[in-house]
């Protein structure tokens, strides 16, 4: 029996409802703060909105995005997208020359929009518009102009709050590279009692930093990917491949190649991490990508719907963003957005409060993902969206002085 399937719709609704209001109050921003009007324009070029954030609007459709070839001036920049009506397409990414994603957003259903902000250097950007991690480059974005300011260079409490947080995913990243180790330790030993019990303790690292292994390709499906997000499921891998072998067979055989390769994976991933640079920017934007994750698609459990081990991907995620506002909070506050970080630390309380109602002393430290009610859940899914909406504006906030 599958608890899920008779409230999924409900809860994906009400999590639909919510998410569209997170992205129409980042949309509608139009305060000094570097938010950007919403403004009128549609085309490619961003020189028709106010404020130091040009915007670039994109519309998602059956083919990709509208439009594929787009051109921005050097800077600030809001990538505004939406989707009038598309099944086809839920997802927009901005990769640079190298391949890093710059910035993305995830699970645009049809009648939703969702933005988020960069500081863009002049070059050509790969812009891809895709659905369920489906391989499509759909055009580019061109950025003119002269080179931009960097907060790295004008900002002091900019440049410190992303050094902080590049030693926390560093931090987490290497919890995770020796918790998958003992993981695959146990695996190769046959153990199946220890490798379950040592699942949800590893992926929580994972999920706390999961927005810096998307900005790596195909290292985050590779970790990561559900048996629906694979086309070819003989190329599926990761955690979930295992975590199927491990609760439906309720054995170790046939894991060998698996845990090989989620081991080289996970050390790439954390060998990757040592030259990352980050804006403060992307750091805000991948705190809501955080939350988007677990109001989307996470609350119905199924992402560990073979272990139900959902609440400590919930903690891990929600650890995540925490960490990300928390290190930007100086900047917040030195820029005269007081008011905005306590409504914000109020939310994180109310949220991490309704995580703490299911912990349980077990080796997952949580109560199975399937004692939670219909209930519980859509209010879960109301409090992580009540705290991604002012979470939303921080990306805006935090752009380097224009001065």
């Amino acid at each position: 029996m599958n608890p899920n399937q008779t409230i999924s719709r409900g809860l994906l609704a009400v999590s639909a409802a919510a998410l569209l209001a997170t992205g129409l109050a980042a949309c509608g921003s139009d305060d000094s703060s570097g938010g950007g009007g919403s403004g009128s324009s549609t085309n490619a070029n961003a020189n028709a909105s106010t404020g130091p954030a040009k915007e670039l609007r994109l519309q998602l459709t059956d083919d990709g995005c509208t439009p594929a070839q787009a051109t921005v001036p050097a800077g600030s920049v809001k990538v505004v997208v939406s989707n009038p009506d598309s099944n086809k397409t839920d997802e927009v990414e901005l990769k640079n020359a190298d391949g890093i994603i710059m910035g993305e957003r995830e699970n645009i259903a049809p009648g939703l929009s969702s933005d988020f902000t960069l500081t863009l250097q002049p070059g050509r950007y790969v812009l891809n518009c895709t659905f369920q991690n489906e391989q499509r480059d759909n055009g580019s974005v061109t950025v003119t102009g002269a080179a931009a300011r960097e907060a790295a260079v004008d900002d002091v409490e900019l440049a410190k709050a992303v050094g902080e947080y590049q030693r926390y995913v560093k931090g987490e990243s290497d919890k995770l590279l020796t918790s998958t180790r003992a993981f695959v330790a146990a695996l190769k030993a046959g153990d199946v009692a220890r490798a379950k019990a040592l699942f949800g303790p590893t992926r929580i690292h994972y999920e706390a930093v999961e927005p810096i292994a998307e900005s790596f390709g195909d290292l985050d499906p590779e970790i990561d990917a559900r048996v629906n997000d694979v086309a070819d499921r003989s190329k599926w891998t990761g955690f979930h491949k295992l975590e199927q072998i491990l609760w439906q067979r309720d054995t170790t055989d046939g894991t060998g190649r698996y845990a090989d390769k989620l081991l080289a994976d996970v050390t790439k991933l954390d060998d990757s991490i040592d030259g990352l640079r980050l804006q403060a920017a992307q750091v805000a934007n991948g705190a809501v990508a955080l939350l988007d994750e677990v109001s989307s698609s996470k609350i119905t459990g199924e992402e560990d719907r073979y272990s139900h081990t959902d609440l400590s991907d919930f903690q891990g995620n929600f650890s995540g963003a925490r960490e990300a506002f928390e290190v930007l909070k100086p900047a917040l506050e030195a820029r005269g957005d007081g008011a905005l970080v306590t409504q914000i630390d109020e939310r994180i309380a109310a949220v991490q409060a309704g995580l703490d109602r299911y912990r349980r002393d077990t080796a997952l430290g949580f109560a199975p993902y399937q004692e939670l009610t219909a209930r519980d859940r859509r209010q879960f899914a109301q409090q992580i969206a009540a705290l991604a909406e002012p979470l939303s504006l921080v990306a805006g906030k935090v752009l380097p002085s224009q001065s």
